[in-house]
């Protein structure tokens, strides 16, 4: 029997590692869609777009006016002749708003989703509706920026439940460690 040759040996001892190491690494990631969605508190109408400003445009859109002109007619609103305060947008002819938009990332950073519709928010403890985030959306959520006086509460569970922090009342760069990347609902006063 004749010895098989070292070179054919340390070739083949080559494209075993080799295969072996194409084997072992991961796939690469599948294109990933568009990263900006904007969905009404409804559940439907969700869209989503490349780019952060045309989620925006889309939400201002829908609710017909720009995030300016919302938040400038929230605080005509809130500010009265006599003083008192009337309120959000709900009781105004048009009364849909732009909620809060969520971010994958802490300071705002990666995708987002921007949740519309109509606005019974009051800004205080009482919860006067929830989200449940569509499955992509869930356990990713790591800041917020709550829009028309909205209190925004995350939750762990869906519809509301489970462990919830907040209220986040102001824009929130960094939600803490409790709910980070755990967010499957949002509960909204």
């Amino acid at each position: 029997m004749s010895p098989v040759p070292r070179r054919l040996g340390a070739s083949a001892l080559l494209a075993a590692a080799a295969l072996g190491s194409v084997l072992a690494s991961p796939l690469p990631a599948a294109a990933s869609p568009a990263q900006h969605c904007v969905g009404d508190i409804d559940g439907s109408g969700q869209e989503c777009f490349d780019t952060y400003a045309q989620a925006i445009d889309a939400a201002e859109n829908r609710v017909g006016r720009t995030l300016a002109e919302q938040e400038r007619a929230l605080a005509e609103q809130e500010h009265t002749p006599s003083g008192s305060r009337i309120g959000t947008l709900a009781a105004a002819r048009n009364s849909n708003v732009i909620i809060g938009t969520y971010f994958e990332h802490g300071n705002y950073g990666g995708a987002t989703f921007t949740l519309h519709g109509d606005n019974t928010c009051q800004g205080g403890d009482d919860i006067e509706f929830w989200f449940t985030f569509p499955p992509e959306w869930q356990n990713i959520i790591s800041s917020a920026q709550p829009w028309a006086r909205c209190s925004l509460w995350l939750h762990a569970g869906p519809d509301g439940t489970g462990d919830r922090d907040g209220p986040y009342r102001e824009n929130t760069p960094d939600i803490g460690g409790y709910m980070n990347d755990r967010t499957v609902s949002t509960t909204l006063g």
